[in-house]
């Protein structure tokens, strides 16, 4: 067999080694071959790897209940959530400066930008910078660090640091739980500080949430509706958000 399908099959082993699954585009665009190359060498070895709703998996793991993984959420309202990222596209203007926040509804966002856009990005994810690494008139600004596999972001102190030299115009923003009582929350206590942080710098914070995330409550609070100038959703937001959203002078786009 050919050294170097051998060697992609040995590296999408180690890569599943930590986590459940990943993307097959993800992993594709990592290794730097076509999603059909891809498929082809996983077709090769289906008593180790097999190919499940776009997602790589090894043959004997089983679905893991109870835990969050992008992997996982990332098959969950992708109507909407594409519907959501194309309205938010279009908020950014020639010469901006973004933060794409982690989740699974922020790269449907870059889906929608123009190639001949240029703009800096500013993000902490890998999903996202999988993404924006395809936007060719885009600059780049990754805040690293240690790399949590399961939620794909960037965690480091440095991160306060490299965002305090940075103005962002707008921010886009996700949340696995949004509620009126409770706030704005999500799954890992590692995103909270970049969330507030981004949230007290940017000039313009955008919420982007499909109505599955509306009176859900998760572990880790960040912020609350009214840190938001705009919110992004789809057209089953609950009617109370939608006055509470009015009151509180917030455009919502569906």
């Amino acid at each position: 067999m050919d050294a170097r399908k051998t060697d992609r099959i040995q590296l999408i082993l180690q890569a599943l080694q930590e986590q459940k699954a990943i993307h097959l585009r993800e992993m594709a665009a990592l290794l730097e071959v076509s999603e059909m190359t891809l498929r082809r060498d996983l077709g090769r070895h289906p008593e180790q790897l097999r190919l499940l709703g776009g997602y790589i998996t090894r043959t004997q793991d089983e679905p893991e209940p109870g835990s969050y993984k992008v992997s996982e959420q990332d098959a969950r309202h992708v109507e909407e959530k594409r519907r959501i990222g194309k309205l938010a596209a279009a908020f950014i203007q020639p010469g901006d400066t973004v933060f794409f926040d982690c989740g699974t509804t922020i790269p449907f966002v870059v889906d929608f930008i123009p190639d001949d856009l240029e703009f800096t990005a500013v993000c902490n994810s890998l999903n996202v910078l999988l993404k924006l690494q395809h936007k060719p008139q885009c600059s780049i600004v990754l805040c690293g660090g240690t790399f949590h596999r399961k939620s794909q972001v960037f965690e480091s102190h440095a991160e306060s640091s490299i965002l305090d030299g940075v103005r962002l115009t707008l921010a886009f923003m996700s949340a696995a739980g949004v509620s009126l009582d409770f706030g704005l929350t999500c799954f890992n206590f590692h995103e909270v500080e970049v969330k507030q942080k981004v949230l007290r710098q940017a000039r313009h914070c955008l919420l982007l949430a499909d109505h599955s995330k509306f009176d859900a409550v998760r572990t880790a609070h960040f912020g609350t509706l009214s840190d938001f100038h705009c919110v992004v959703s789809d057209k089953k937001i609950p009617p109370a958000y939608r006055e509470a959203f009015a009151a509180n002078g917030t455009q919502l786009v569906v």
